[in-house]
């Protein structure tokens, strides 16, 4: 059964420059690794469409409008091919798709058009083969070629693609925390805030937020949609059901303690700075400066983060979950052998542990897991041996692959915990913790060395046009040997072998429901910051949502 989808709207007030990408890329694995799909609906970078229609303009003061349309919209193709690629950095797969493959039609005048039909087939058909499709949201195609639908009417469009595919959810992302009774922005007193608004009621408002066509669509079909910032822990509902107002106040930051500053850690350290109104970097300890971890320890902080991999670090987190306070951590090897203890002791304490760093980068596999039957896993775990393998294959020798992929960063200086199966080890230990909460001690999980003989295997087995890999599996029938590692021979057709460079992935077989796959990059800075801030984002949320829920008063 396909994964719902979810349709998220980025207006040019919130993606602004490319310097907002990551924000958007943060909200969209948001809902990837909570088993959704993602419908990304764009426009184009503020201030870029006026640009462009003054650039056509002073070439031709009545320009041809499908010709105009079809200029303009060029704005926000660069938009969503940006978004795909800034989304594969952080080992999260995208389709970016023009308007022909998008499948909008729209009716009426070229430069404010209205849509009108949907083939969902071929968008559909994408989603299916990666788990978000950016689609541009200010133009369709017509009977005379592309047509853009005004002024706002990338809000119309996500409405619409919500209303005609059924989506469980759709969020039209503003610069804003939702809808108000008043612009905040005028003198007076501070309005209300809406959490719920009925249709009619925000039809009156004077739609400076959202494109009144969109809501009145939304009232037509009775389509729910959700008006707010990013990453918000509450937006406005605009839908059938009664006004409710929130009244919670403004939320401190959570309070971060960062040990360990390396290529992660930076990149950690980087996107918490960017966001001073939900978090505050209190202290950071590294090899190189900032204070002992036992001293950070003694500070006042809301949530430890520990990226060093350091054998000592298990007291650290101890020490923080002891203490009632929060840990994320990506340390995959004591996360196996002493998880089931740090766990306990979160719930004696009321803190949290997160851990979805620890396997597989930015691919949700943890998540996949843990959700629902499991039945059996199987999956490429260390991106770095399958970047290894892929060079080898091409002809680079194992020192000369090691060596590259330690400059591009997929690899340790010291990589023998990748080349001898210790590192995908822990993380299958902690997939079937996930999956079935079996305790397995990695160190008894056969497993395969990378060396100079599989080297040669792999390069011969590439003459016979298969793939040799280094499979990770476990199944709830494997009687006394439960889980392994492999070396497999892979036709080019099974899913695991087209994966190429840093990817990893994992299929599920989940009982009565057929086989689930997950891939994308599983190496490097990118897609391991990208996990340790969602759970932060989570843990940010849950603070928040603590905060409003007794908050709201129903008013007739």
């Amino acid at each position: 059964m396909s994964a719902p989808i979810v349709v998220l709207k980025f207006g040019s007030s919130v993606l602004r420059s490319e310097a907002d990408l990551p924000a958007a890329v943060a909200e969209i694995y948001r809902f990837v690794r909570a088993g959704r799909r993602v419908i990304a609906v764009v426009s184009a970078f503020e201030g870029v469409t006026d640009a462009l229609l003054a650039r056509a303009r002073a070439l031709d003061a009545e320009p041809e409008p499908h010709a105009l349309a079809g200029f303009v919209a060029t704005g926000e193709a660069a938009t969503a091919q940006l978004l795909a690629l800034a989304l594969a950095r952080a080992g999260v797969p995208a389709h970016a798709l023009d308007p022909w493959h998008t499948g909008l039609r729209v009716q009426g005048p070229p430069l404010d058009a209205t849509p009108s039909a949907l083939d969902a087939t071929p968008l559909l058909w994408r989603l299916e083969e990666r788990p978000v499709a950016v689609v541009p949201g200010f133009v369709g195609t017509g009977p005379g070629g592309l047509c853009l639908l005004g002024r706002g009417g990338s809000d119309l469009t996500a409405v619409f693609l919500a209303q005609r595919l059924r989506a469980e959810r759709c969020l039209l992302l503003k610069d804003v925390d939702g809808l108000y009774e008043r612009d905040p922005a005028l003198p007076g007193p501070r309005p209300r805030r809406f959490a719920q608004i009925p249709f009619a009621e925000a039809l009156r408002l004077d739609g400076g937020i959202v494109q009144k066509k969109a809501i009145a669509f939304a009232q037509e079909w009775n389509q729910q949609l959700e008006v707010g910032a990013a990453g918000a822990a509450e937006l406005t509902r605009v839908g059938a059901a009664p006004r409710l107002w929130s009244a919670a106040s403004p939320a401190a930051p959570l309070r971060v303690a960062l040990i360990g500053c390396g290529t992660v850690g930076g990149g950690v350290a980087e996107r918490l700075r960017a966001q001073p109104e939900r978090f505050e970097l209190v202290s950071v300890s590294s090899r190189s400066r900032g204070p002992a971890p036992e001293e950070l320890l003694r500070q006042d902080f809301d949530v430890l983060v520990e990226l060093t991999g350091a054998p000592e670090a298990g007291g650290w987190i101890r020490g923080a979950l002891r203490a009632g306070r929060d840990v994320v951590s990506a340390h995959k090897d004591l996360l196996a052998r002493d998880g089931a203890e740090w766990n306990a002791l979160a719930r004696a304490t009321g803190a949290q542990l997160r851990h979805a760093a620890a396997v597989g980068g930015a691919v949700p596999m943890l998540e996949a897991a843990a959700r629902g039957a499991v039945s059996s896993v199987q999956g490429l775990l260390n991106g770095t041996c399958n970047f290894l393998l892929g060079r080898i294959e091409e002809g680079a020798s194992l020192e000369a692959a090691v060596a590259e992929a330690q400059a591009r960063g997929f690899a340790e200086a010291d990589p023998c915990r990748d080349l001898d199966g210790r590192d995908a080890a822990a993380k299958l230990a902690l997939l079937a913790r996930a999956a079935w909460e079996w305790e397995l001690d990695p160190a008894r999980i056969p497993r395969v060395v990378l060396d100079e003989d599989l080297a040669g295997r792999a390069r011969a087995a590439r003459a016979q046009g298969l793939r040799l890999r280094i499979l990770a599996s476990a199944s709830q029938s494997a009687g006394a040997l439960p889980a392994a590692l492999r070396a497999e021979l892979l036709s080019p057709d099974h899913p695991l072998a087209g994966l190429s460079g840093a990817e990893c992935g994992l299929l599920l077989t989940r009982p009565g429901s057929g086989v689930e796959f997950l891939s994308g990059r599983g190496a490097g800075r990118w897609p391991t910051s990208e996990a340790v801030l969602a759970d932060l984002l989570d843990l940010w949320r849950l603070r928040r949502q603590a905060r409003e829920a007794p908050a709201r008063l129903h008013c007739a």
